[in-house]
């Protein structure tokens, strides 16, 4: 499908950091050029409905810095915790 000027189109928006609708702006030929967000009304490049992808590690947390301290090492966040028995 062909999207035109003022068409609805799910996108990435950089204000709102989520997947919103979108109307198309402007066009350069038959291409999606930029797209204004019809949650917050911002107007950014077309980025075709993919998230930007984060490319450093998240930093670990206060708490897991102190227990680092006590422990030794940090926590692997990919294990899961143990459950505690009621």
């Amino acid at each position: 499908m062909n999207l035109r000027i003022g068409d609805i189109s799910d996108d990435y928006c950089t204000r709102c950091h989520r997947m919103t609708n979108h109307s198309v702006a402007a066009m350069v030929g038959e291409r999606v050029a930029s797209v204004s967000c019809r949650t917050c009304g911002f107007q950014h490049d077309y980025r075709g409905g993919k998230p930007p992808v984060r490319s450093r590690k998240p930093k670990p947390s206060a708490f897991d810095q102190v227990l680092a301290g006590i422990v030794g090492e940090l926590p692997n966040p990919s294990e899961p915790k143990p459950r505690r028995k009621r």
